[in-house]
């Protein structure tokens, strides 16, 4: 229940980010973006559209939330936060 709670707390922009924290995620458990999606039998292309927010209806939210419950919530976050930190460090660096 916790894993769920984080997931529908935290307020993920889908994007680039969001997108490497979740394939990041999975790496970090032993998985993988691409095998979960065959598992699934879901496209990746149609799993990185939900990911980028280029499906923004009810079937690529729930995809969405589908793709952060199996990469671990936690971990998403925490990917998601550390290139959200690094993001905001090269803006004020002026870098990106």
């Amino acid at each position: 229940m916790r894993g769920k709670m984080a997931e529908k707390s935290f307020p993920f922009q889908p994007g680039v980010m969001l997108h490497e924290a979740i394939v990041g995620a999975f790496r970090a458990t032993g998985g993988s973006f691409e095998v979960w999606c065959a598992e699934n039998g879901v496209a990746p292309s149609i799993a990185r559209n939900a990911t980028f927010g280029v499906a923004k209806g009810p079937k690529g939210r729930a995809l969405l939330a589908r793709l952060i419950a199996a990469a671990g919530p936690e971990v998403v976050r925490a990917g998601y936060l550390a290139r959200f930190r690094t993001h905001a460090e090269d803006l004020r660096k002026g870098v990106a």
